[in-house]
């Protein structure tokens, strides 16, 4: 039993690799409240908590994600440089 799920495990795992067209998608940035924005893309979010002391950016989704995310940072007028801090949901397992 054990080696069958193993094996549906290894079958399955580049299906569970492959990207939602949608999870890299362009997004407006947009302000949700207060310091709170919305930086991510159509199908993964990502915010930018903004503070004197410098930004947090939760949840910065895919590797691949990070240029956009970028652009959504920089088209608020906020520098991506001033994010000491960046909190990742955990990664998927594959």
């Amino acid at each position: 039993m054990l080696l069958r799920i193993l094996l549906l495990c290894a079958v399955s795992a580049p299906v569970f690799a492959q990207a939602n067209p949608d999870w890299i998608a362009p997004f407006p940035p947009h302000k949700i409240v207060g310091n709170v924005y919305y930086v991510g893309s159509k199908d993964l979010a990502s915010y930018l908590i903004t503070t004197p002391q410098g930004h947090i950016l939760i949840n910065s989704n895919l590797e691949a994600s990070v240029p956009s995310i970028r652009e959504n940072v920089e088209r608020l007028g906020f520098r991506f440089a001033d994010m000491p801090i960046t909190i990742t949901a955990p990664a998927a397992p594959s």
